[in-house]
């Protein structure tokens, strides 16, 4: 589940926050268990949102970028990608689906849609760590962001699967 938090200092002034949380990874035996922990939640940033909208982006290495008429604000909020920690055996061979593109919903109406994107390392991968150790995997992501109509200041919230697979 996730949770974005859309707020602003004045008018058209962005501050969003993305809190992820892992929804689903499968279980196995003892053994063999993989245990995967959320570690950064995504944080896009403080942007100021034009009268067209357009999209914020985070990559798997942190960077952050705009398209449209977003502007990118530094307002003493940070900006991430998302992190997760694989614990698995050495040697276990990972895979991972997301959800498609979600749409977040306003408490004011109007929307904005997620966009998961790639991931670091690239998928499938094989763990090189035994426990206590864990492979670190980032996720980048973008917000569309539509005109102020479509995505008027308010709190957005939706939710999205990430699924670690043990094959």
């Amino acid at each position: 589940m996730m949770y974005l938090q859309q707020k602003y200092d004045c008018d058209f002034w962005v501050k969003v926050i993305l809190s992820t949380f892992l929804l689903a990874f499968l279980s196995f035996p003892a053994k063999s268990q993989m245990t995967v922990y959320p570690v950064q939640d995504f944080n896009f940033g403080t942007f100021y949102q034009g009268s067209s909208g357009g999209s914020v982006e985070i990559t798997p290495s942190g960077s952050r970028s705009a398209s449209g008429d977003i502007v990118l604000m530094n307002m003493g909020v940070s900006y991430s990608q998302a992190i997760f920690e694989i614990e698995a055996p050495s040697g276990t061979l990972v895979s991972v689906s997301m959800s498609p593109d979600v749409t977040l919903s306003g408490s004011n109406g109007g929307s904005i849609t997620l966009k998961l994107g790639s991931l670091e390392p690239e998928f499938p991968l094989i763990t090189a760590v035994s426990p206590p150790g864990r492979t670190q995997v980032k996720i980048g992501g973008a917000l569309i962001v539509g005109n102020r109509n479509d995505s008027p200041a308010g709190n957005y919230t939706g939710s999205f699967s990430i699924t670690f697979h043990q094959e």
